[in-house]
């Protein structure tokens, strides 16, 4: 009696240590930097800003999620081919070195650059977390860059979920048509007919989809589909209403 006991007492540990291997938690983590140590909140001045979402623990999925958003912080600051990178924290020291050495290359510049991405959580199940980077980098120019896009990733591996993963094969047809309307676009006529940058002069979903607690969110950022003076273009649904098109359980 007492060896099935114990046998049964190992069986429940092993389950509970599974369940607890399941489960994600998430920490925020900061970087900030700035340049001569300047206050940004009280002077005008060059300074980078990153907040966002970090897996806590060691196991490989959660490795993989901080990977992943470390490459896309890379991507959204235009490092992706920088091969000094090796931290959040080296691209900060970048941005700001960067800066200066700017201004030592044309004596007289002084137009402080500006970096902030603040990333969070905009939804989170047993099937899916979704983060989103609100991004607002300007570094000299005639205008900088603002951008939102989103990170959705399987919490059970900590894999990117692909779009083919997430939507069914008609939910492009079915944006395409709502699109069309919301543009004045007939129906048989190219998808670019009003001016818009569509490649191929094909129709296709945003790079950047995400969720919310209750809504799906298409978004192209500016120059994705039209001109930066055009902005970005946006459009919402329901989780209810589109739910046919959605491949994992929300």
């Amino acid at each position: 009696m007492k060896k099935l006991l114990s046998i049964f007492s190992l069986i429940f540990l092993f389950s509970a240590c599974e369940q607890e291997a399941e489960s994600l938690e998430f920490l925020n983590y900061s970087v900030e930097r700035s340049a001569d140590n300047c206050d940004p909140e009280t002077e005008k001045c060059s300074f980078i800003d990153l907040n966002f979402p970090v897996a806590s623990g060691t196991e490989n999925r959660e490795k993989q999620i901080n990977k992943e958003i470390e490459n896309h912080l890379s991507y959204i600051l235009g490092y992706e081919d920088e091969p000094n990178i090796g931290s959040v924290e080296d691209m900060a020291d970048i941005f700001i070195q960067n800066y200066e050495m700017t201004k030592k290359d044309f004596p007289g510049y002084n137009t402080p650059w500006e970096a902030t991405i603040y990333g969070e959580i905009s939804y989170e199940s047993d099937k899916l977390v979704s983060i989103q980077f609100n991004s607002e980098v300007f570094e000299g120019g005639a205008h900088g860059y603002s951008s939102i896009t989103w990170l959705n990733f399987n919490p059970e591996t900590g894999a990117i979920y692909s779009q083919d993963e997430l939507f069914a094969e008609d939910f492009k047809a079915f944006i395409e048509d709502i699109f069309r309307k919301e543009q004045g676009i007939p129906e048989g006529e190219p998808i670019n007919s009003t001016g818009l940058f569509f490649e191929n002069d094909k129709f296709h979903l945003p790079q950047n989809i995400g969720f919310s607690n209750t809504k799906v969110i298409l978004y192209y950022n500016a120059y994705e589909i039209a001109a930066y003076a055009d902005g970005p273009y946006r459009m919402e649904f329901p989780q209810t209403e589109i739910s046919e098109y959605i491949k994992i359980e929300l």
